[in-house]
């Protein structure tokens, strides 16, 4: 995560004191939230695109890969056949997202401090939960590179359908196992799976379960971390994958929770020099314009370009499952 943040403030006369007087609290609060809020980006590999690099879109690389048909038997003064190195490549295009948060000069004139920090808040909110919606869509897409075997059906079924029941320990077993026969890499020595609050809840009254504040370790948990199970740790996120019987594929908010169980390197994410969600330049716009000439709003808002893309698609595993929260 970036450091810091910027702020950009276009003023009237006396406006400069405001920004000034504000910047260090408005900096601290927004690089707090996306921290807090951001979970899926923590699995991502970071891909450079530094400011002015002509280019929106982004091609991410990976090694073809090992196998042992690669290595041959020797003959004596015979050089062994060369193989080659094969590198492939991905493609995403960057899409830029914004947002503007408009302020009434009523409202200021009663409560400017706390309503134009609520503003930058919030906008750092949206823009960490942004990030999260965007990873959460290409984890979940239809992609066809993801082995079959990757996706597990809770309960006595193959398929996404009606008869998916709520999660148990066996599916984060076989999801490990899975990525271990695509001999996908463990992020720090285990596979990370990211789970609805509903999932860790069911998970939690299983036998397996081993809760975080239980580790030899505690402070080296990762951000969301909630406890690990046959080797998977398990992160809690509070806008989860779910969707219903008709759309396996897109999120819509059903009864059906998607786990997400990834290796290391499985997608990436830029890591851009200018326009990052992780810290987006905050613009609040004090002046008058032809849009508002009698100056009755300001205005809080940001841009930021972002793209995930599946990089490693045989490291990722999908669970689908209900839950019994509630039942």
């Amino acid at each position: 995560m970036a450091a810091d943040t910027t702020l950009t403030t276009t003023t009237g006369d006396g406006a400069d004191d405001v920004a000034s007087s504000l910047q260090r609290l408005f900096q601290k609060d927004l690089l707090k939230t996306i921290v807090e809020n951001t979970i899926l980006d923590q699995f991502g590999k970071k891909i450079s695109l530094p400011a002015k690099a002509g280019s929106k879109t982004m091609r991410f690389f990976r090694y073809g890969e090992a196998a042992a048909s690669n290595v041959e038997a020797l003959t004596e003064g015979t050089a062994p056949t060369s193989s080659h190195l094969a590198v492939e490549n991905v493609d995403a295009d960057l899409v830029q997202y914004g947002e503007v948060i408009s302020i009434s000069d009523l409202v200021l004139a009663t409560e400017l401090f706390n309503n134009v920090e609520q503003a930058t808040v919030r906008a750092g909110r949206d823009a960490a939960l942004k990030v999260d919606e965007v990873i959460r869509a290409e984890l979940f897409k239809n992609d066809a590179d993801i082995p079959g075997a990757n996706n597990i059906y809770s309960g006595a079924t193959d398929a996404y359908n009606n008869t998916i029941t709520a999660v148990n320990a066996k599916d984060f077993l076989d999801s490990a196992t899975s990525l271990k026969l695509q001999k996908a890499i463990p992020i720090g020595g285990s596979y990370c799976a990211i789970v609805a609050p509903q999932v860790a809840r069911d998970l939690m009254n299983d036998g397996d379960w081993i809760a975080a504040n239980h580790y030899a370790s505690p402070e080296n948990i990762l951000r969301g971390e909630v406890g690990r199970m046959h080797g998977v740790r398990i992160v809690e996120t509070t806008v989860p994958f779910s969707a219903d019987v008709a759309t396996q594929f897109t999120h819509t908010g059903g009864d059906y929770f998607g786990t997400a169980v990834v290796g290391q390197d499985a997608f990436a994410i830029p890591n851009l020099g200018s326009q990052s969600p992780f810290a987006p330049s905050i613009v609040i716009v004090t002046s008058p314009d032809k849009s508002d000439p009698l100056n009755q709003k300001v205005t809080v808002g940001f841009k930021v370009f972002f793209v995930a893309k599946n990089i490693q698609p045989k490291h990722i595993a999908r669970i689908y499952s209900t839950t019994n929260y509630g039942s």
